[in-house]
């Protein structure tokens, strides 16, 4: 089954959110935030690889 671009987007931005609520709780729950927060960039990071402007498929 083949995705639309549409698709993929939301995809890639519900993947990032549900890593970063998890990578949140995670920090508060075991880790120190304060010094830790660089983690949190890995999410976003991945939904701007998410948003970001597509060639067309043919």
């Amino acid at each position: 089954m083949r995705h639309t671009a549409q698709e993929k987007r939301v995809l890639g931005l519900w993947t990032a959110t549900c890593l970063l609520v998890a990578l949140v709780v995670g920090l508060l729950w075991v880790g120190d935030i304060a010094l830790q927060w660089p983690v949190l960039l890995v999410p976003v990071v991945w939904a701007l690889v998410a948003l970001r402007p597509r060639r067309p498929s043919r």
